[in-house]
């Protein structure tokens, strides 16, 4: 690669952020992107700029951390991050955060498409609730003004959400998906789910964060139903009574078949 001398791509960048911002002028519907880092180098050749160490990128309510990012293209062009781990921090019009972590991240600019593969976590939080997701396969788009949608797939996935003064609620499957604008998330393939003594395995499961309601479902063949079980412990003084009450309803039996069973006393003539 050959590298521009950084005050010649400065000066370039001036330039190309002087366009930009006077284009967007007359088409609103444009959208800003910022990149702040340590170092970055032009590749002349080809358009590609590489920006290293402690690299931020912000655009709209996004927020992408990298140890570096490259971009290809003029404008909206696709950023591949990478980092130990790269991080995205989203925040919907809602207030609720999105939180990722990924090895590396590739992004494209314009249509909003977002990939990553590796070892991946998604924390979301809403109130006092807390969400995390993890897999190794993201496949997502994030429109700025609405909504962040995903698929997430795995071997398997894993699902954890954690609310105030409850048990966690941990479940995993083969594939999730979220719908951003309508809280929700889908849980698909072979689900499991656990929350203290209690599980229950579906074919699918779906989470409605506003209604804190979960649906589950069979598979449409009928060969998966939904199956429930429940497990509890009596304590001591229970199982004391129980066994106690199991004693002197064996007594009362005993006195009933004896009445039941005595012959009745001859009368005298």
């Amino acid at each position: 690669m050959k590298n521009m001398p950084l005050y010649s791509f400065f000066s370039l960048l001036s330039l190309t952020l002087g366009f930009s911002l006077s284009f967007t002028t007359q088409a609103a519907e444009l959208e800003k992107s910022n990149i702040k880092a340590s170092k970055s180098f032009l590749d002349a050749t080809n358009g590609t700029i590489i920006y290293r160490g402690n690299v931020i990128y912000q655009h709209g309510s996004m927020t992408i951390k990298a140890d570096e990012l490259m971009k290809v293209g003029e404008q909206a062009g696709t950023l591949t991050a990478t980092g130990n781990p790269v991080t995205i921090h989203y925040v919907d019009p809602r207030g609720e955060t999105t939180d990722i972590k990924a090895p590396e991240i590739s992004y494209q600019q314009q249509s909003g498409d977002l990939a990553a593969d590796g070892t991946i976590e998604i924390v979301q939080s809403s109130n006092r609730d807390t969400l995390t997701l993890e897999g190794n396969k993201l496949r997502a788009n994030k429109n700025t003004t609405q909504e962040f949608n995903f698929v997430l797939s795995g071997q398997p996935t894993r699902f954890t959400l954690r609310q105030p003064q409850q048990q966690p609620i941990v479940a995993t499957a083969a594939q999730l998906r979220s719908k951003g604008r309508y809280k929700q998330t889908e849980l698909l393939g072979n689900v499991t789910f656990l929350q203290g003594s209690s599980n229950m395995a579906a074919q699918n499961l779906l989470y409605d964060g506003t209604t804190k309601v979960f649906s589950a479902g069979s598979s449409s063949d009928g060969s998966q139903r939904v199956e429930t079980e429940f497990f509890w412990q009596q304590d001591s003084s229970q199982q004391n009574d129980s066994s106690d009450q199991t004693q002197d309803s064996e007594h009362n039996t005993e006195q009933e078949d004896a009445f039941l069973n005595e012959t009745p006393p001859k009368s005298d003539q």
